[in-house]
């Protein structure tokens, strides 16, 4: 069974966590433009639960293909891993594979796996915050029982 985790205004602490990253994505798809690729740091879903609307927010490097119309331009998925071997390999992204279900568009809820690595973040950066507290905190409840 997962642990999952309730974070009060979780989801403005984790995107600020992740904007330097986020530019570093956005310089190298500056970088890019030309090919016709594009790389998508975050994901957006929505799925209907008994008449509830759920949104879940997905981290990882999700390739698009720019293809021009008429009416603009159409984003086309190719897949997880970089579509032509030519391209500069983008940035690493150590929010890879973190997910989180967004609750009243400000708290998120996370499996205790995902704050664990959200701590190691902080803590990479010399930015212990929210998630770092909230691991020690959740630990040592743990320890006490």
């Amino acid at each position: 069974m997962r642990r999952r985790v309730l974070i009060k205004s979780g989801l403005s602490h984790l995107l600020d966590l992740y904007t330097q990253f986020k530019l570093e994505i956005l310089n190298y798809n500056e970088k890019i433009k030309n090919t016709g690729y594009y790389v998508k740091p975050i994901h957006v879903t929505y799925k209907n639960s008994n008449g509830v609307k759920i949104k879940y927010v997905y981290f990882g490097r999700y390739w698009y293909r720019i293809s021009k119309r008429k009416k603009g331009v159409a984003w086309v998925y190719v897949g997880k891993e970089k579509p032509d071997p030519s391209l500069p390999d983008p940035p690493l992204n150590p929010f890879e594979g973190v997910s989180a279900i967004v609750l009243n568009d400000e708290d998120i809820e996370v499996e205790l796996e995902t704050l664990q690595l959200l701590a190691r973040i902080e803590q990479s950066i010399s930015q212990p915050g929210v998630f770092t507290k909230l691991l020690v905190e959740k630990l040592s409840k743990v320890k006490s029982q």
